[in-house]
């Protein structure tokens, strides 16, 4: 019997062909023939060759090449767009030396990795292994005056145990977020290209990276400036790195748009005990929002949350989750919130469905599934299908704190034996709470007093709520609330 691959495989294929399709040597081909560190044949030799000659925009290692011990970092330099075909060799860079230990800016910039772009070319990278580097196992640094769009692929490349971020694609001055002497977050600084930042990965893999310099992703993509920030993976895990498995960050006037398929997000962020990190981190500054959707993904197992995303300023969080497993995360195992840190209005938007966010909280938290809207603007959330069990808080947790309204359809929620509330929604401001619930379970939840404060509702302004084949508890419900049970 012939066997059908499914559509999506097909397609990613397809792509990954039309993307990294091996070429025949040629006047624009630099072969990689040794696994040396310099001279001829060599792959520091290869990106000098194209350092030196526009006209060089591919480099293709042979099938013999297995592992190149690099003693300084290799840097490539030149303007136009550059191609590598490792066809299975690794880079490893444990013998690079950095002259003592790394701070922020020498880690932006790149220093202490085993392979640096900074001219602001186009780089794609196929079956290639880069390990071990004192910094980022690949580091590309946008420079300030770029336009246009930086674009990186990687396809069948793999980043392990390198002490920075597996692969860092840097286009802000400084990522870090400050805090003043009363502890509240200062609007952090911008600046960065005009351009923008696509970067598109394929079977790939982001492993133990991370433990060498606090906060280091297994992916960590930086948008500042004027730019939009897009993420396209497919068939892609990230895996124990001691900060985030994938952190994306935008802090100029775009937006971030993510198509997530086929992910695994497990076992990361355990570096700092006071500060433990995520699967899939989005923090959007400033105008501009979040966008997309995210298919097929495991997020479990991660220090503090599954998946975290944070719009913050003017500008909506519109990201739709399909057929999503978050279980054991240290807090929340899906956790999106509008306005997080500086508020300024915008809408949260969402469908999710499929979703089992099983046993999370260990180390606290408000919900399984948790979706806040800080600032001016509406949440509405469609949630179909979700199973949320032995979570150490409520299995659903909606609120909306400021002018607004919160509209909510839930359909087959199974929330059981959760130490909150089954479901929990929150009107906060003078907005009004629209809810439809029908063919849910939620039973021993609330551990405490082993009865089933099933659905809770708080509102300081106006609303309704039908239940259909769902009891609820009539003392969680506000008096602004009109509630009408269906069979």
């Amino acid at each position: 019997m012939i066997q059908r691959s499914s559509p999506r495989l097909v397609i990613v294929a397809a792509l990954a062909l039309a993307l990294f399709a091996p070429v025949a040597a040629s006047a624009a081909t630099v072969v990689v023939t040794n696994a040396r560190d310099e001279g001829p044949g060599s792959f520091r030799d290869a990106i000098r060759r194209a350092n030196l000659s526009p006209n060089v925009s591919t480099i293709q290692f042979l099938f013999t090449v297995r592992t190149v011990l690099l003693e300084s970092t290799v840097e490539y330099t030149g303007l136009q767009a550059l191609t590598i075909y490792g066809n299975g060799a690794t880079l490893d860079g444990s013998a690079i030396s950095t002259d003592g230990v790394l701070g922020e800016d020498e880690l932006l910039r790149g220093v202490g990795a085993a392979f640096r772009v900074v001219g602001g070319a186009d780089l794609a990278v196929s079956s290639l292994t880069v390990r071990r580097a004192p910094g980022e196992g690949i580091a590309v640094v946008v420079p300030a005056a770029r336009t246009g769009v930086v674009r990186v692929w990687l396809f069948n490349v793999e980043a392990s145990a390198n002490s920075g971020h597996g692969v860092l694609v840097n286009d802000e001055e400084d990522p870090r977020t400050f805090e003043d002497a009363a502890g509240n977050a200062i609007q952090p600084d911008p600046d960065g290209s005009p351009a923008s930042v696509a970067v598109t990965v394929l079977s790939s893999r982001f492993v133990a990276n991370g433990f060498g310099v606090v906060d280091r992703d297994g992916l960590r993509v930086n948008e500042g400036g004027d730019g939009d920030l897009t993420l396209t993976t497919r068939l892609t895990a990230a895996k124990d790195n001691g900060a985030d498995g994938i952190e994306l960050d935008e802090r100029g006037s775009g937006s971030v748009y993510v198509d997530v398929f086929a992910a695994q997000l497990t076992g990361n962020g355990s570096l700092t005990e006071a500060d433990y990190d995520d699967g899939f981190d989005i923090d959007e500054y400033n105008d501009g929002g979040i966008f997309g959707q995210v298919v097929l993904a495991t997020v479990s197992g991660n220090w503090e949350e599954g998946l975290d995303f944070n719009e913050n300023n003017l500008g909506d969080l519109r990201v739709d989750l399909l057929l999503v497993e978050a279980n054991g995360n240290r807090e929340e195992a899906i956790d999106y919130e509008e306005d997080d840190d500086f508020a300024g209005g915008g809408d949260l938007v969402t469908t999710m469905a499929g979703i089992r966010a099983n046993d999370n909280g260990a180390d606290g938290g408000d919900g399984a599934v948790k979706i806040r809207e800080k600032g001016d603007g509406r949440l509405q959330a469609t949630l179909r299908g979700l199973e949320t069990l032995d979570n150490r808080y409520d299995g659903v947790n909606l609120r909306e704190d400021s002018t607004g309204d919160l509209q909510v359809s839930v359909e087959q929620l199974n929330a059981r034996r959760n130490a909150g509330d089954g479901l929990s929604l929150d009107e906060r401001s003078g907005g009004t709470l629209t809810a439809a619930v029908a063919n849910s379970t939620m039973v021993l939840n609330d551990a405490a007093v082993s009865v089933p404060p099933d659905v809770d509702l708080k509102a300081d302004g106006t609303g309704t709520l039908v239940l259909t084949g769902v009891t609820y508890n009539t003392s969680a419900v506000a008096p602004g609330i009109a509630v009408t049970t269906n069979p």
